[in-house]
């Protein structure tokens, strides 16, 4: 339906503001196809590239845009790292 070869890939319903995609210029009815040049079929296996590739500070996603291939060089956030609460004990004497 959206020009996805094969009817496969990841459709875009929703783009964070501030978010890493929205900078990199990813728009809601984009649809993934391609992870570093390599066919996407599912978000899992989008996920899992994601993953394997988080050391790395951008990708190259491949969407298609009114039917057209656009590549997308987007900026792979760090995990950061859990906050630390600071716990106090007050004891009186």
């Amino acid at each position: 339906y959206f020009g996805a070869p094969g009817g496969e890939g990841i459709l875009v319903r929703e783009v964070n503001a501030g978010s890493p995609a929205e900078k990199a210029g990813m728009k809601a009815g984009d649809v993934i196809t391609k992870f570093n040049g390599e066919r996407v079929k599912s978000l899992d296996e989008l996920r899992e590239k994601l993953r394997a590739k988080r050391d790395q500070k951008t990708v190259s996603i491949g969407v298609l845009r009114k039917g057209a291939e656009v590549a997308l060089n987007v900026e792979i956030e760090q995990p950061r790292p859990p906050e630390r609460k600071r716990i106090t004990r007050r004891t009186s004497l």
